[in-house]
């Protein structure tokens, strides 16, 4: 009995060895995440909706460059005392005019405004689509884990069973095996449910159902190119969509205040008018200059709220430099850091699996028990996920540190679809 006790331990032990080493096998396809960023910015509804908005700060631009077009009125009325018609024509042409000159110049830094901010949501649609895959991406690999683990259960209780059976095992032992083996198979629908949901969500931004199986990870991930932190800060000083868009805030507060006070300005205007009175034939014609002088006391009080918004986006923009300045070392600092700490997590992971065949052999010599063996298998399940959670991770971050270097989004989505999927 003692010699198909053993048997029968042995077959469990070596079956789970063989699922723990060969749960992350390589991928045969990576899922190209650079051709699903081209979709989504033709179907992500967020980023339609900013394309709107775009389009929206691009007409209130031409709007602005519009102010010295000429502008004219014409009328047509009939009084019950005439016996025709009154019709009146009237045409302006604005030919000097500080305020609407501060308002064309103004139209510039609006128009590179709207551009800026429009590639900060293209930005935040290259986030979201990485973060999507990566949820992609652990589930799957957390889904190859518990199924190793449950099928390790099963094996084991097993062989509990027929040890109980021969009079050498205890009903407890059984019973503790099968609770664990319930509990892995209540996280399994869990875990189905959310690589579901992962999927879905995939789709609502790329506007296509992934494939999961594109979404396993390769055994290795090596290094990553990374300039100092001076560089990335100096280009994304130079360069950044959040700090373009603050200076750009600042010049629009800038020219707000000089159309406040070139209100108080005169205006000269080329003036053509033309009017006709059908009941006595009489035609009247004007071709000259006018000459306008506002006055507006209100005004004086908008000058103040105005000068006060300038100083509120200078303010801005400092915060926004020195935001910068510190993601960016951040970041930086994050990625270096994780090309190390993925090195580590990967002998960590080769020491885990020798722990494995040291507690089977050892627990064939009856030195170590069942248990000793079920731990050091649950722990290379442990460090592998944690490779995972390290790799994609890591994936974010460059992806993060390249939008703050002000790299294309597009790119930046490609470099972060190589790191994570390309076998090295």
């Amino acid at each position: 009995m003692m010699k198909q006790t053993n048997f029968w331990t042995r077959s469990a032990v070596f079956s789970a060895v063989a699922m723990v080493l060969g749960t992350f096998a390589t991928p045969t396809l990576a899922r190209n995440l650079a051709q699903d960023f081209e979709s989504a910015l033709q179907f992500d509804p967020t980023y339609q909706g900013a394309k709107a908005e775009f389009a929206v700060g691009l007409r209130n631009v031409k709007q602005a460059q519009s102010v010295f077009f000429p502008e004219a009125t014409f009328s047509t009325m009939r009084l019950a005392t005439d016996n025709g018609s009154r019709t009146s024509l009237s045409v302006t042409q604005p030919i000097v005019d500080i305020e609407r000159l501060m308002t064309l110049y103004q139209a510039a830094p609006r128009q590179l405004l709207a551009e800026v901010n429009l590639l900060g949501k293209r930005q935040d649609l290259a986030t979201r689509l990485v973060k999507a895959a990566n949820v992609i991406t652990q589930a799957m690999e957390n889904i190859a884990l518990n199924k190793a683990k449950m099928a390790a259960l099963d094996e084991q209780a097993e062989r509990a069973r027929r040890l109980l059976s021969g009079g050498l095992g205890t009903v407890t032992d059984l019973r503790d095996i099968e609770v664990k083996a319930s509990q892995a198979k209540a996280q399994q629908l869990a875990l189905d449910t959310q690589l579901l949901n992962a999927l879905k969500q995939y789709q609502a931004i790329s506007g296509v159902m992934p494939g999961a199986a594109e979404f396993v990870l390769p055994a290795v991930h090596g290094n990553y190119p990374v300039q100092t932190m001076q560089d990335y800060a100096n280009t994304a000083l130079r360069f950044g969509p959040s700090v373009l868009a603050a200076r750009y805030n600042v010049q629009i507060a800038e020219y707000e205040v000089k159309k406040i006070k070139a209100s108080f300005l005169p205006t000269m205007s080329g003036v053509y008018s033309y009017s006709k009175s059908g009941g006595t034939t009489t035609d009247n014609k004007y071709v000259g200059i006018g000459f306008s002088v506002p006055l507006k006391a209100g005004t004086i009080y908008g000058l103040d709220a105005a000068q006060a918004s300038v100083v509120r986006a200078q303010e801005s923009q400092r915060e926004t430099e020195a935001k910068v300045s510190l993601e960016v070392d951040r970041l930086q600092a994050l990625v270096t850091s994780g090309m190390q700490a993925l090195r580590i997590q990967k002998d960590a992971i080769a020491a885990a699996e020798l722990s494995v065949e040291a507690n089977t052999k050892s627990y064939q010599g009856g030195v170590r028990s069942a248990v000793d063996v079920l731990n050091a298998i649950q722990t290379v399940f442990q460090v592998k996920s944690e490779y995972v959670q390290l790799a994609t991770t890591q994936a974010e971050n460059i992806l993060s540190l390249m939008l703050q270097a002000a790299t294309d989004p597009a790119d930046a989505v490609s470099q972060a679809n190589r790191y994570l999927f390309d076998k090295k």
